[in-house]
């Protein structure tokens, strides 16, 4: 029962897996977060403090009611054009584009008052330089992390044809087989693997 062939499907299952049970896809939405959250605190910087933020968020709430007023009566009044969904930083010099607000509790993506890019420079002493450096930093670590792991891991998805010789070269990834995977319990002396399993945090008793 334990031949059953390794797919394309079935590999990239477990890759994603093993990425998941590594603990760097977690990191990875993680930073994204604190990117987001960045987005959203250089804005406010931008435009001149939380107390000047939450006035202009204000007056666009005011705007957008006076709008659909206007459209009841059958005109039309545009006041969407200064909002976005991302803010286009620069930092110490170097221009880094677009960084999204993220997005809101129903999943959509926030649109925000944003101010003109040229209001979004901030210098190499201010706290969103900083923060967006020790950002890219763990960014770029994560992203190595997770090349590493899916080279690996895919070299030894790509050495065998079947589920069975799988686990015979790799026991411990019977923890990262999907559902539909027929799961073999007999294994035989395994390959060193020592490295990957360390790599990706396998097995999970020697872990915890």
């Amino acid at each position: 029962m334990s031949s059953v062939r390794l797919t394309t499907t079935m590999r990239e299952k477990i890759a994603k897996n093993a990425l998941s049970k590594s603990g760097v896809t977690e990191e990875i939405n993680r930073l994204q977060d604190a990117r987001n959250e960045l987005a959203r605190d250089a804005r406010v910087f931008a435009l001149g403090g939380k107390e000047k933020a939450d006035k202009a968020d204000g007056i666009i709430l005011k705007l957008n009611k006076l709008a659909k007023e206007f459209a009841e009566l059958g005109c039309h009044a545009d006041v969407g054009t200064s909002r976005s969904a991302s803010i286009y930083l620069a930092v110490s010099g170097r221009r880094i584009g677009w960084i999204h607000y993220g997005k809101d509790e129903k999943g959509r993506d926030l649109y925000l008052i944003t101010p003109h890019r040229d209001l979004c420079m901030f210098g190499a002493d201010h706290e969103i330089t900083k923060r967006f450096d020790e950002i890219a930093d763990a960014e770029a670590k994560a992203e190595k992390r997770k090349k590493d792991i899916e080279a690996t891991v895919w070299a030894a998805l790509n050495s065998v044809t079947t589920i069975k010789r799988l686990i015979e070269l790799w026991p411990e990834s019977k923890e990262l087989l999907p559902p539909e995977a027929e799961n073999s319990r007999s294994a035989l002396p395994a390959l060193k693997v020592e490295d990957l399993n360390r790599m990706i945090g396998l097995p999970t008793e020697q872990v915890a």
